[in-house]
């Protein structure tokens, strides 16, 4: 399978995954160099919860990478997601309502400057994270 086989609306497995776009195979950000390439993986629920449509706008509010602790723009992936509209990688999203079931979503763009909010992390304590207004590439 290649990127451009995947279809919009259509489900996948996290192998197909893996495959086309040689990533990683866990997290919700996975970059690959060999593809330029991001994979996001938007979960809903738990430390999740802040993924979030606006039905109106069509703009997903998607959370950055970590956990526990307060998140940054400098770290890992989400420094690769904020500069995406300039550093060439290509952002795909995937949207995953039950466990191992990934339904592809398109390429994506930053719709708007990422801006920071205020969630419980994993432990337990609430921290700063990273949201990303996300739209779909037309």
């Amino acid at each position: 399978m290649q990127i451009s086989d995947f279809k919009i609306g259509e489900s996948y497995v996290n192998r197909d995954i893996v495959e086309a776009f040689k990533c990683g195979n866990m997290g919700g950000m996975r970059r690959s160099k060999q593809t330029n390439t991001l994979v996001l993986i938007a979960k809903y629920g738990n430390c999740y919860r802040n993924n979030q449509w606006n039905e109106q706008t069509q703009i997903l509010n998607f959370m950055g990478m970590g956990k526990i602790g307060d998140q940054s723009l400098e770290y890992a992936q989400n420094k690769t997601l904020a500069e995406a509209g300039k550093n060439g990688v290509k952002v795909h999203l995937f949207e995953t309502f039950k466990t191992g079931v990934y339904q592809y979503s398109g390429e994506v763009e930053l719709a708007a400057k990422p801006f920071t909010d205020f969630q419980l992390g994993a432990d337990g304590e609430m921290r700063r994270v990273i949201m990303f207004p996300l739209r779909q590439v037309k």
